[in-house]
């Protein structure tokens, strides 16, 4: 276990309920557990990259799906980590969930919340990356970001991405005062005098990236105004881009804060994606495939991509246009055309003259029925063969089982508890409340 640093607390925020990635989410794995290249889960690079910079003190918070993702991260020691959960029935938004991980047992609760089980933190820095965040901010740049917050004397560091100008509505952007150039991926870093929630007309397109550092005594401080995350509250105080950015800005009227409390932005100019939607699931892998995202993948690489162990695959009768994966125990059939970027998960058979291009398809998870529970009988076997037949083209799709024999384009399959595949378009979100 590398030396681990007592006064720094990775704490990682997956409570989110993932509703744009539906129905994946809500039939399989909840969103920080989604596979990259195949294998690896959006937030296992978080706890990989937090243990690579010395942080090996790491929480979660859990919401949805909690068992699954407790139950693959357990204590942490096969990531040379030690891993505490914080279980939520209901999302205390990003301030809620960041409290809890700090204070633990000794956190000051609101409207009917349980005490979490995790002893408080006793140091003074937490490492905050939101658990659907994918980025090449490795192990050395988190120590060099870690270091300039302690440098500056900051009480809440945020990394900053550009975005472009068009889609500064989507995000919320910060506006730095007579920001420093550095000669590193982080760029330039300053004191944040304004920050825009999802403002078209704001006039700075750094993004809030989702990666924070934040002190323990300013937490304190929000955590005594921290109220439920839920609407019709009259002053509410759950949300860092809605809340606490503002109060520490001096913005909003009814939190009054110290002003002491110095509020910095570090910008980064390496990748980085929200996924948050299923387009950018399928991006984002194009990335990995591309080395563009850097994660070590459990296969062997080949000149084409990356191979798993136990495959039935000629090479001379199997069309492979890079890059490619193709996981453990997968039988491809002559014939089959494999790319560009088409990942195909454990245990799939390809039939002959199959085509799957831009495409990700999942290894077997446990089905989730519809009263929420997993489902506990063979699933795997009888009713999801994880089969494309013979002949059937898949592109721009994420399938995570069956039996494929039609072609598919531009959706997302799932199986209901009776084995029928369930197809929907790629961008359909259901409806409901997004948290």
């Amino acid at each position: 276990m590398p030396h681990a640093n007592s006064r720094t607390r990775g704490s990682i925020l997956a409570a989110g309920l993932g509703r744009r990635l539906e129905p994946l989410t809500a039939r399989y794995i909840p969103k920080p557990l989604l596979p990259l290249g195949g294998k690896i889960s959006m937030a296992e690079t978080w706890v990989r990259m937090l243990v690579d910079a010395g942080v090996a003190d790491i929480t979660m918070n859990l919401c949805v799906g909690r068992d699954a993702i407790s139950e693959h991260f357990q204590d942490g020691r096969q990531f040379d980590a030690s891993i505490s959960f914080v279980e939520e029935e209901t999302p205390s938004g990003t301030l809620g969930g960041v409290c809890k991980q700090a204070f633990g047992r000794q956190t000051r609760l609101v409207e009917g919340e349980t005490a979490p089980a995790i002893e408080p933190f006793t140091g003074s820095t937490l490492i905050v990356p939101s658990g659907d965040i994918v980025t090449n901010l490795d192990a050395p740049l988190i120590a060099e970001l870690l270091e300039l917050h302690r440098q500056v004397g900051a009480a809440f560091t945020m990394a900053l991405v550009p975005v472009p100008r068009e889609r500064i509505k989507d995000y919320g952007t910060a506006v730095l005062d007579a920001p420093r150039t550095r000669s590193s991926p982080l760029s330039r870093d300053g004191r944040i005098v304004r920050f825009h929630e999802k403002d078209p007309n704001s006039p700075s397109n750094l993004n809030n990236a989702s990666v924070y550092f934040i002190e323990t005594r300013l937490l304190r401080e929000l955590a005594e105004r921290r109220t439920a995350a839920k609407l019709g509250v009259a002053e509410p105080f759950y949300d860092f881009g809605k809340h606490v950015f503002p109060a520490l800005l001096g913005q909003l009227p009814y939190a009054r804060l110290a002003s002491d409390n110095l509020l910095w932005g570090v910008q980064y100019d390496g990748e980085w994606f929200d996924v948050g939607q299923k387009r950018d699931y399928l991006r984002v892998n194009e990335f990995v495939l591309d080395g563009r995202i850097a994660i070590d993948l459990p296969y062997a690489p080949r000149p084409w991509g990356f191979l798993g162990t136990d495959v039935e695959l000629d090479l001379d009768r199997v069309q492979i246009t890079p890059p490619v994966v193709i996981g453990h125990g997968c039988r491809i059939a002559a014939g089959a055309s494999l790319g560009p970027y088409a990942v195909i998960g454990d245990g799939w058979t390809i039939g002959p003259e199959a085509r799957i291009a831009r495409s990700v398809l999942w290894e077997r998870y446990p089905l989730v029925g519809d009263n929420g529970e997993r489902l506990t009988h063979d699933y795997p076997g009888e009713l999801d063969p994880h089969e494309v037949a013979a002949g059937t083209s898949i592109e721009a799709a994420i399938v995570a089982g069956g039996r494929i024999d039609q072609d598919l384009r531009d959706c997302t399959v799932t199986l209901d508890e009776q084995g029928r595949l369930l197809i929907l378009p790629l961008d359909h979100i259901p409806d409901g409340p997004r948290l």
